[in-house]
């Protein structure tokens, strides 16, 4: 089951970056609210199988600007991995569920 609440944790090209991931599934899609700094954002994706994917923008400080990036990844238990791509940069996120 992918549902839940994670405390995710991402090493950045902005430094480490520690977090929670609220995961709700229905058929085919994934709405996620992913609370960093005190900022929550929503996020919709799609689930095929085990792996949710999702993908947008993030405006990120100068001299960065507005980033695309695809989020994909798995729940395997009470663990979530997953990878963050971009076109210039990519990282590893990982998660355990906490509910």
């Amino acid at each position: 089951m992918i549902d839940g609440t994670f405390d995710v944790k991402a090493k950045t090209p902005l430094g480490k970056k520690a977090g929670k991931l609220v995961l709700v599934t229905s058929g085919e899609t994934c709405d996620a609210d992913l609370t960093i700094a005190g900022k929550t954002k929503h996020l919709t994706g799609t689930l095929d199988g085990e792996t949710v994917t999702f993908c947008g923008s993030v405006h990120l400080p100068f001299p960065i600007g507005n980033v695309e990036y695809t989020l994909s990844g798995t729940v395997t238990g009470d663990v979530l991995s997953g990878t963050c791509r971009t076109k210039k940069f990519s990282f590893d996120v990982e998660g355990t569920r906490v509910a």
